[in-house]
């Protein structure tokens, strides 16, 4: 007679499938503009297409001024996939940090976090994210996952250094 796993196993064993689809990443970068105006540029939803390439679209709930609480649902596309996400903001430090973490409607678990930086008359802009991976892409080996993120993120964060620095080759 085969006895089942307890319950304790069980919950190890989810834990460490879900651990195992666990991804960790960070991009810091500085650009050349004034904290105030990074702020406001990045935190502005009508401009987050224009330096986040895979974003699709985004919308604000309330509208106006973001803070803890307000929701922003976006649709994007990651590997070739179409996502739709829901995150609500859980701290909202004007020009200093944004910290949110995704809706059960989300098609992505997810936390994350934005930190702006004074540097040297510039800022220093800070992005962390830990997402767990599933759906569709739990299938896709993990590493290929993190690799592909992880260049998003530079590629997001670079293009919008790009836009308010001026460069006109983006």
């Amino acid at each position: 007679m085969q006895r089942c796993p307890s319950l304790r196993q069980n919950e190890r064993q989810h834990f460490t499938e879900k651990a195992g689809r666990l991804l960790e990443y960070e991009y810091s970068i500085v650009i050349n503009r004034p904290v105030e105006e990074v702020f406001s540029y990045m935190q502005d939803i009508d401009r987050e297409r224009d330096w986040q390439p895979g974003l699709r679209e985004a919308h604000q709930t309330p509208a106006g001024e973001p803070g803890v609480g307000t929701k922003r649902r976006y649709v994007s596309e990651f590997l070739g996939k179409r996502f739709h996400n829901e995150y609500v903001n859980t701290a909202y430090v004007p020009n200093r940090r944004v910290a949110y973490e995704s809706t059960p409607e989300s098609d992505t678990e997810a936390t994350g976090e934005v930190i702006w930086d004074p540097a040297n008359g510039g800022t220093r802009v800070t992005m962390r994210v830990r997402a767990t991976v599933g759906g569709a892409l739990r299938f896709v080996p993990r590493s290929l996952i993190l690799s592909v993120a992880k260049k998003e993120l530079a590629a997001a964060l670079e293009r919008a250094r790009d836009r308010l620095e001026g460069r006109q080759d983006t």
